[in-house]
């Protein structure tokens, strides 16, 4: 086995989970693997993880509106799935109520710049301060 995962690391992982839900992908074993990219989840990592995708699942209807309210001439479905997929992200971490949400959202626009295109992470930082007010 591979490295054990940071805090940043296992967001990334729940990142990549999220997107894979979103692209209706089955969240089985080989879907686990490929979004630990070699790593491994200790413990309190991977409940952190099971945590964000529980939340997740349990409330994606609600996420999903509380995003599209804040969208302006756009719809989910034009927005890039990888801008939704750290926006979805973000707003289960932050129904978990576990991490300030400047951390949260610090953490969203860095997958945003690393995973989206040059204007993903502003974009995401404007939809995400919108939400957190």
């Amino acid at each position: 086995m591979g490295q054990a995962l940071s805090r940043s690391e296992s967001r990334e992982v729940a990142f990549r989970l999220i997107f894979a839900l979103g692209q209706k992908t089955i969240l089985d074993e080989n879907t686990w693997a490929l979004a630990l990219d070699g790593k491994t989840a200790p413990a309190p990592e991977q409940k952190y993880i099971e945590q964000i995708l529980a939340k997740f699942n349990a409330e994606q209807n609600t996420i999903d509106e509380r995003i599209t309210k804040h969208l302006q001439k756009w719809t989910l479905e034009r927005l890039r799935q990888t801008d939704l997929a750290v926006l979805r992200l973000a707003l289960t971490e932050m129904a978990l109520g576990s991490v300030p949400v400047p951390v949260i959202i610090n953490e969203a626009v860095n997958l945003a710049k690393k995973y989206g295109e040059a204007q993903s992470g502003a974009f995401v930082n404007g939809i995400l301060a919108q939400l957190a007010e």
